[in-house]
This record gives structure tokens, sequence and C-alpha cells, in this order.
């Protein structure tokens, strides 16, 4: 019986219910989790600069006990990188949830292998630091 692998990658900031969410419902669309870390300086290219550097985000997903392997995804984020990741991996299914680079992901799309999973509002790495931010403005904080 062939292992049918499912890749799925973020930047995961400040570990949430949500990436919670993603990568158990990833997960159970296969045998084997293949996660990938968005980088840093992709993170920064694309989206805004981390609050937890990327070797503690590699760690905190690989102690969770969905995920079965974990790398950083430090590669240009262009269809090239996914289809290199489809073949390097062996996988059979990528999963992604929210809007953010379509054209990364139409390798997937164009092989019929992508899932995409809703991307549920209210709980974002985002949210958190805006709320921390309100917070500390408020004088919540000591």
């Amino acid at each position: 019986m062939e292992t049918r692998k499912v890749l799925t990658d973020g930047v995961f900031d400040l570990l949430h219910a949500n990436h919670i969410a993603l990568l158990e419902k990833a997960r159970g669309l296969g045998d084997w989790l293949v996660v990938g870390v968005v980088s840093d300086r992709n993170a920064r290219e694309y989206k805004r600069q981390p609050i937890i550097p990327q070797n503690e985000r590699i760690r905190c997903i690989e102690a969770l006990s969905c995920v079965d392997e974990v790398f950083l995804l430090d590669a240009p984020i262009v269809p090239e990188t996914m289809r290199a990741l489809v073949r390097d991996y062996e996988i059979s299914i990528v999963v992604h949830a929210g809007t953010a680079t379509p054209e990364f992901y139409a390798p997937a799309e164009e092989t019929g292998i992508m899932h995409h999973l809703d991307y549920r509002p209210g709980v974002s790495s985002s949210e958190i630091i805006r709320r921390i931010i309100e917070m500390q403005q408020e004088g919540n904080f000591e």
C-alpha cells in the first residue's frame, strides 16, 4: 500500500488554534504530513517579519504529534519550488488555507492534487499582535 504524503506550509508565527486545526485537518487527508515552515526571509517578502525566529517555529511544529516531517521553506515561493517539493517529497496531496501566494500552488492545481481548506477567520498571528498592542496601550501589561 502506497503512503499518501500530504504537504502543507506556512509561517506558523505565534502558533495558535487555527494553525493546529490546519495541521490536524491536513494530516487527516493522508498517512504522512510534511510541513514547510516559511523562512524569515520569505515571510518578510510577502507578509511581515515573524515575531518568532524560524528555528523556534520549526521546533514548535516538530513537537506536534500530527506532524511527521518538517523542513525550512527558504526557496523562492514560486511554482518551480512547488514542483520540486511535490517531486522530492513524493507528495500526493497539497493543502492550503488562505489566499496568499496562489501562483505558488499552481502546479498542485494543474495536477489535481490541491486541496483547499477554508481559512477560519478570527484567530491569526496578526490578530494576536493587534490584541497585544491594544492591551499594552490600555495599560493591561505591567
